[in-house]
């Protein structure tokens, strides 16, 4: 999805113009940014969280040419999935037409169950 794709979501969704929900969007941006360049951790309860990573100065290699660079520190931005999302991308979770996630439906095999070994006793043909 690119940044059109999800203004244009947003804009149906919120029943605003295109133009609105990129301000919007960029706004919402902008906060995480700035958050982050401020070494802020950014959590939004479900989706997922940003912090940085700070990678240690280091001597490398350059592939080709096996030449020593010196890398210096540098600071790197990480998205760690929420619980809800994760689940829903698992399939464990689906989203109502609100956008609120509930739990999915689970199909049981036909059959019996097999107590004793905790699985579904699927009839086979003899």
């Amino acid at each position: 999805m690119t940044r059109s794709d999800l203004t244009t979501k947003l804009s149906l969704r919120m029943k605003v113009s295109k133009k609105e929900a990129d301000k919007y969007l960029t706004a919402f941006l902008d906060a995480i940014m700035e958050s982050l360049e401020s070494e802020e951790r950014v959590v939004m309860q479900g989706f997922g969280s940003f912090r940085l990573n700070e990678h240690k100065a280091r001597m490398a290699k350059k592939p080709i040419t096996g030449e020593a660079i010196y890398l210096p520190v540098r600071k790197k931005p990480v998205f760690h999935a929420g619980k809800e999302l994760r689940e829903i991308i698992n399939g464990q979770t689906k989203l109502n037409r609100r956008g609120k996630s509930m739990p999915a439906r689970v199909k049981e095999p036909r059959g019996t169950f097999d107590n004793v070994h905790g699985i579904h006793q699927v009839g086979l043909p003899e």
